[in-house]
């Protein structure tokens, strides 16, 4: 096939929330998910409706939300929570003639781990071209053009290929030459050749359109967007290139560029019932998890920095244990906190997180947060996620973690002496926040707590303090 960057095309995808909201309300999205499913699909619909109205505008009744509201819950529901991040999908159970939701393999992931890269990650790797997340008539159309392609994987080894070279890539210039080419699409162009172009492009001066505006720009940012998400890019204002710290998914990523797609070819897209089946079993499929994720042997390939950045170590590890690198955060941050009032007082600070059965992880004392009572006991549970934008902690602003019936015990038993610590490991940056007595915030109603195992949602007013080292 002859390529033709000006054989342009856009191929869509679903517009998303901005970074920080995206990743504010991942928590809650899928909390509401695990919390319901399996489940019949309408008493879901209607669960779901009355947790995200009570997570996005305080109102648990939904149907007297106004309609642009009703609206913003129903975008969140169907075109988010369920398309384009695929926590949940329905299947049709036959021996109840209903159709069951079910909490996909992904959000399951989510639940357990609270990493929110690696589920982007996933995300990223499950997508492509042609999907089940546009009209059935938008999917039979580019069935019909011959689009086969996974753009993320494609996107990845053309920047692959530009820093193995010494080269930055511009965004108009993946934009243009790939993700908005036709000939791209098609999957027959390999991106080695749309690389050689855009090198002979610049060498000979020239110039492609730029894609501007909404219509030709906005769906290009959503794809850069998700993928800054998964931690695999790093930007300035123009370019783009791969974050090195991530050669281990970026190797699969590479991999999977030619391996097996959905094949939406297999359905009978001209009737109601083959366009039905293909959308329940994409969505399916959109939900799986990749546990080559999990695999930290995988061989990574070795990638070249953007020579003029100063690197800058970032706070997430993708090979440590979540939860025990944030009690040992936390506990030096403790003992740093107790040692800064009294030299002597940091025995007193204890991780404790292995010992079954406490309740709580860390054991310490009030030091300089209670100048009459200094030594008063201060027990810690730590709950720690990993993200990649910084939480707004707006007043719109929510959050949910799950707790043991043995933590929320302790946080009865301990009252104002019982302490949740959250941490957040960002890409540049830590942030820990402390919700002190989570027990009586719940008696007053100022957080929510839900007996799944149990699942406490809570806004930036209860924080009682903020640490953002």
């Amino acid at each position: 096939m002859i390529y033709r960057p000006e054989n342009q095309y856009r191929c869509t995808i679903i517009r998303g929330k901005s970074q920080t909201e995206m990743e504010d309300l991942l928590p809650v999205y899928a909390n509401i998910v695990h919390k319901y499913c399996p489940c019949n699909e309408e008493a879901f619909r209607r669960s779901a409706y009355s947790d995200l109205s009570y997570a996005l505008f305080h109102v648990r009744d939904f149907t007297s939300l106004s309609d642009n509201n009703l609206k913003t819950v129903k975008n969140h529901y169907t075109e988010i929570m369920g398309v384009l991040l695929g926590l949940f999908y329905p299947k049709f159970d036959q021996d109840t003639n209903e159709t069951i939701i079910h909490e996909s393999d992904s959000c399951k992931f989510l639940i357990d781990n609270s990493d929110f890269p690696t589920f982007f990650k996933n995300l990223c790797l499950n997508f492509q071209f042609p999907n089940g997340e546009k009209k059935a008539t938008v999917v039979k159309s580019e069935v019909e053009l011959g689009i086969k392609l996974k753009p993320f994987c494609f996107v990845i080894k053309l920047l692959f290929i530009a820093q193995n070279n010494k080269q930055l890539l511009a965004k108009q210039e993946i934009g243009y030459y790939a993700l908005n080419n036709l000939d791209v699409l098609h999957g027959n162009v390999s991106a080695q050749e749309v690389f050689d172009h855009i090198m002979d492009d610049r060498k000979n001066g020239i110039k492609r359109n730029k894609l501007t505006g909404s219509n030709e720009w906005q769906h290009i940012k959503e794809q850069f967007n998700l993928l800054e998400l998964a931690n695999l890019i790093e930007h300035d204002s123009e370019r783009i290139w791969l974050n090195s710290d991530e050669s281990n998914a970026i190797s699969l990523f590479i991999k999977s560029l030619d391996e097996p797609f959905f094949n939406v070819d297999a359905y009978d897209l001209s009737t109601i019932e083959g366009r039905k089946l293909m959308v329940q079993e994409w969505k399916e499929y959109n939900g799986q998890f990749h546990s080559e994720f999990l695999d930290i042997a995988l061989t990574g390939l070795p990638i070249s920095k953007r020579e003029e950045l100063i690197a800058r170590k970032s706070a997430i590890k993708s090979t440590t244990d979540l939860g025990d690198e944030g009690e040992a955060f936390v506990f030096r941050l403790e003992q740093d906190r107790v040692r800064a009032f009294k030299e002597r007082l940091v025995n007193k600070v204890l991780l404790l997180g292995k010992t079954k059965g406490l309740g709580y992880d860390i054991a310490s004392i009030e030091a300089d947060e209670n100048k009459h009572n200094p030594e008063f006991a201060r027990y810690i549970e730590v709950k720690t996620t990993k993200r990649t934008t910084r939480p707004s902690f707006n007043l719109s602003w929510t959050d949910s973690l799950n707790i043991t019936r043995k933590e929320w015990i302790a946080a009865e038993q301990f009252g104002p002496a019982y302490n949740i610590y959250r941490v957040y490991f960002t890409k540049n940056e830590v942030i820990v926040i402390r919700i002190n007595n989570p027990f009586a915030l719940s008696k007053e109603g100022k957080i929510e707590v839900i007996p799944t195992i149990y699942q406490m949602d809570f806004g930036s007013d209860v924080i009682e303090s903020r640490y953002p080292l």
